[in-house]
């Protein structure tokens, strides 16, 4: 008899369990913003008058499937410039996000396609087609609320071809 009570709360309990799982890879709508610190990998340019900048980011995407998600992405890279002038770079984006893990600890794997706007103040307003390569985490604090971190790689062609930078991320994000 008591071998039969045990047995029974150890199937109740293992019942209780599925009620209590989150779902971390469910697919649907996200929104993402981070603070983003922009370090100039400019070449050709004396990096001498450069420093990093400090911007914003924000994402709004959709989670595919469980490994797979695709998001639009605008950042803007903050003042580069230590001098006499401003230096500053606007992305427009879309990504496509690969995550290796599903649970509540997701790395990833980003590629983004898209523009670049540059504006040197004093001088013209500069657009060039851009792509962006990234790695990076996000971290799950409940089943709708996460952090995330980011390093990406931008690459500018063009009349913009000198400018490329890192970002560094890192901010919030809802899973709707």
């Amino acid at each position: 008899m008591r071998l039969l009570r045990i047995m029974t709360c150890l199937v109740f309990a293992s019942a209780a369990t599925g009620a209590f799982a989150q779902d971390f890879a469910r697919e649907g709508l996200y929104a993402q913003v981070n603070g983003v610190a922009a370090i100039d990998a400019f070449d050709g340019i004396d990096s001498d008058v450069f420093e990093t900048g400090f911007g914003a980011a924000g994402r709004l995407g959709f989670r595919m499937s469980p490994n797979l998600a695709v998001e639009g992405l605008l950042e803007y890279s903050g003042d580069f410039s230590d001098g006499p002038f401003d230096l500053t770079s606007t992305l427009f984006l879309a990504n496509a996000r690969y995550f290796f893990l599903t649970d509540r600890f997701q790395p990833y794997a980003a590629l983004g396609l898209g523009g670049q706007i540059a504006n040197a103040d004093p001088g013209p307003d500069e657009g060039a087609f851009a792509a962006r390569f990234a790695g990076g985490a996000d971290y799950y604090v409940s089943e709708s609320w996460g952090v995330t971190g980011e390093f990406a790689w931008n690459q500018a062609t063009g009349d913009l071809d000198d400018l490329n930078y890192i970002s560094l991320g890192f901010g919030a994000f809802f899973r709707f």
